[in-house]
């Protein structure tokens, strides 16, 4: 999972690895997380933080620092984690046993325990390229990312999803995403695909820059997509989020998983409870989880088996 650039508060991590005093015999549930430096490791700390001030069943607990998603899954299956951070992609290619997790053969008992935050694909367009609808990419010059990046996955599902190939564009453009809105207003490509938390600065530079927009990701095959696609949804921009950006923007994405394959069907249900308890508080921890719904954790997006406590704790809007 590529790094994001993210500031994070010392009080948050402090309080999400902190154990109470004279607890000797409080279980610690250890949450992987990701980079220091990104969204998984504050979003577990905000989590932690929900758990240890209530101590549902005694529990308590703790964040473990960690590269990504695959590390995560591989500290489950070791057992040095009893909670886990994952992308909904790599979630399902684990459970089957599928790409990187080949060798390593399919986690059958892994099961999600709620969707988090999401990773939301939007294309942008310069203005003046004519651009107003998905469609209209054909015979564009586009840029997907390089090669074997994040950024150029979620490009390559957004183009599948509208319907697209990549031999419909006129160019195929692999630059970073950090070179993506210079390129964008010097009018060298005429739309490009940015993946991450929005409101995402690199979006916003190019929207001030050069009156970049966001164009509505909506075609005829999006249901047919997500049939075949399970661990991609559709997600939304709400109006505002970018200067100028009137409407809603429709976009597709991938969701956060918050997963295990040791926690009891009462473990599941106690952590569940209490983070519905705290929710408003909960989703105010971090920048990532503003906007979250508890509909949407445990909406569409999630392509692997519920546990079996999450049906003892239901969400109640």
């Amino acid at each position: 999972m590529r790094v994001k650039r993210i500031f994070v508060p010392a009080l948050l991590i402090g309080l999400a690895l902190a154990s109470s005093a004279g607890a000797a015999d409080r279980r610690t549930l250890v949450i992987a997380g990701g980079e220091v430096t990104g969204y998984y490791f504050p979003v577990a700390g905000a989590l932690c933080r929900v758990i240890n001030k209530d101590h549902p069943l005694g529990l308590g607990c703790a964040v473990m620092p960690s590269s990504g998603s695959a590390a995560n899954l591989a500290a489950l299956k070791s057992g040095d984690a009893d909670l886990a951070l994952v992308q909904s992609r790599a979630a399902q290619m684990a459970f089957i046993g599928a790409e990187g997790f080949k060798e390593a053969g399919p986690m059958a008992d892994l099961r999600a325990v709620m969707a988090l935050h999401g990773e939301v694909s939007v294309v942008v367009a310069r203005p003046g390229a004519g651009i107003e609808h998905l469609g209209d990419l054909k015979g564009k010059r586009v840029n997907l990312g390089k090669p074997g990046s994040f950024q150029r996955a979620s490009a390559d599902m957004v183009i599948e999803a509208s319907g697209l190939s990549q031999g419909d564009l006129s160019v195929l453009v692999e630059l970073d995403l950090a070179e993506q809105a210079a390129e964008l207003c010097q009018g060298n490509i005429d739309a490009a695909i940015f993946t991450g938390i929005h409101p995402m600065p690199e979006v916003q530079v190019a929207v001030e820059e050069c009156g970049a927009s966001l164009v509505q990701i909506r075609s005829k095959s999006m249901d047919s997509f997500f049939k075949k696609v399970p661990w991609a949804t559709r997600f939304s921009i709400k109006s505002g989020t970018y200067d100028g950006q009137k409407e809603e923007v429709a976009a597709i994405g991938l969701k956060t998983l918050l997963v295990t394959t040791r926690l009891s069907a009462e473990e599941v249900a106690a952590v569940n409870k209490t983070v519905w308890a705290n929710f408003g508080a909960f989703t105010r921890l971090h920048p990532a989880l503003r906007g979250l719904s508890k509909a949407d954790a445990r909406g569409d997006g999630i392509p692997i088996r519920l546990h079996d406590g999450v049906e003892k704790a239901p969400a109640e809007r």
